[in-house]
């Protein structure tokens, strides 16, 4: 089920709303949470209801493993880091096997010159982000930092519907406090306004701006066609902005969802288009990613504590395995490569006291993470060679994919300035309002334009990892 669609807008939604509301009122404490859960698991189970069985799985071994886990005497702390060690790896083995059996099949046939024999597997929706938010509960449970006896807490923390698909990836010390069984469990108006303004804007972003892109980009990308440099350059910054405005919606809408049941979510997009450099860049685009991968990779392989060589290797590292993450295939590991050399770069430059014009800073930078969307978005290499060939002029300069036209450039000429000069999410929920009626208005156009236009919504792209 998509944020974006009908069924979830009309149908789950308001269900949930007012089953939400209509427990609390009542005298079972634990009714809210335990419709809550099953609330999420019907949404997740809604995409394929046969992959509950995994999810379930997951849910159960992880809190029994947990269990283990807890203060310990310290005579114990070699068996409790092994214990850890071996939770992270089964995580890690489902994952690997659900997501990465179908690459590392068909690259073993490619370098023995056959075809793959085995049939693929149908990747599980979220097993990517579910997993990193259990490894988080492990290492929580590992360090005693909270309790996690709570079954119901941890359960409501790993289905909560809002972050499930696509994140943000929300740590359990984030979430316990404001899910759990002694939670006051009431619908709240000015967390519902909120809620519903942001979801709102989440929505228009995607529906209004990140899928007006999608039709004549692809064609560029999806196609044996070689690009000329007009329709080469043209599809790649379209797909900048749609991948932007695409995570950015689905990142408000997450917020906005959360924010109805009186939850907080970390932020997870600030404008990361006016980075000034590919570190800058990581620190607002898909933050809660940012943060995972230094807490629990970056720092874990020595961070920056061995000196500069091991730092820039480490960096280097953490962006390739991150890449890896992103998507099972060599073009994303790829693009990780691609910004872990950039981030060493950066650092290299930071660490000598260098500077250069802001405006040229953001120009490089802009420059850089556009070319990377290449790697990103095309499905082989030799389709990224293509594209690169094209915007390098060698197939020439005329229009030569056909899907390019002077209205296609306005929309990239509008995406530029919609990115640089517009105020984001953010900006917008921390205006003073002038009136509940102009606010009310606002939200009505931002939703009324949304769903008028929503009748055949592709899914976010995040969801495919």
């Amino acid at each position: 089920m998509l944020f974006n669609s009908y069924q979830f807008v009309f149908f789950f939604l308001p269900l949930l709303l007012v089953g939400y509301e209509l427990l609390a009122q009542s005298c079972v404490r634990l009714a809210v949470p335990v419709f809550l859960v099953f609330g999420s698991l019907f949404f997740y189970g809604w995409w394929d209801w046969r992959y509950l069985l995994l999810f379930g799985f997951s849910i159960a071994f992880n809190y029994s493993w947990a269990q283990a886990l807890r203060p310990r005497k310290p005579d114990a702390e070699r068996r409790a880091r092994a214990m850890l060690a071996a939770g992270v790896a089964v995580n890690l083995a489902v994952l690997g096997y659900f997501k990465y059996r179908n690459f590392f099949v068909s690259s073993a046939a490619v370098l023995a010159g056959r075809h793959p024999t085995m049939p693929p597997l149908v990747l599980p929706l979220a097993i990517s982000f579910f997993t990193f938010e259990q490894l988080t509960y492990l290492t929580s449970a590992w360090r005693g930092e909270l309790e996690t006896r709570d079954f119901l807490s941890y359960a409501l923390f790993i289905t909560f519907f809002p972050h499930l698909i696509a994140g943000p990836i929300v740590r359990y010390g984030e979430i316990f406090p404001q899910l759990n069984r002694a939670s006051r469990y009431r619908l709240d108006a000015g967390n519902l306004s909120a809620g519903f303004m942001i979801f709102a804007i989440g929505l228009f972003k995607k529906v209004l701006i990140a899928d007006t892109f999608k039709g004549w980009l692809d064609p560029v990308f999806d196609t044996a066609v070689h690009p000329g440099f007009v329709d080469a350059w043209a599809a790649t910054l379209a797909f900048a902005f749609e991948i932007y405005f695409d995570f950015s919606g689905y990142s408000d809408m997450a917020i906005g969802l959360a924010r109805m049941l009186n939850v907080s979510f970390p932020e997870n997009f600030d404008s990361p288009y006016k980075a000034q450099s590919p570190i800058e860049f990581w620190r607002r685009w898909h933050i809660t990613l940012s943060f995972f991968l230094r807490d629990y990779l970056y720092i874990p392989l020595g961070g920056n504590r061995r000196g500069r060589l091991r730092q820039h290797l480490n960096l280097f590292v953490t962006m390739l395995l991150g890449g890896l993450w992103h998507g099972a295939d060599w073009t994303f590991v790829m693009w990780g490569a691609f910004h872990g050399v950039a981030l060493s770069a950066n650092h290299l430059w930071r660490d000598r006291r260098s500077s250069m014009p802001p405006a040229l800073a953001w120009m490089l930078t802009f420059l850089f993470v556009t070319l990377a969307w290449v790697l990103f978005r095309a499905h082989s290499i030799d389709r990224v060679a293509a594209i690169f060939a094209g915007m390098a002029g060698l197939n020439g300069f005329g229009w030569a994919g056909g899907s390019v036209g002077p209205p296609e450039l306005r929309e990239c000429a509008a995406g530029l300035l919609l990115v640089l000069c517009c105020p984001n999410r953010q900006m917008i929920m921390s205006w003073q309002w002038r009136s509940d009626y102009l606010y009310a208005a606002a939200f009505a156009v931002l939703a009324g334009i949304s769903l008028l236009q929503m009748s055949n919504p592709p899914p976010f792209i995040y969801f495919q990892f």
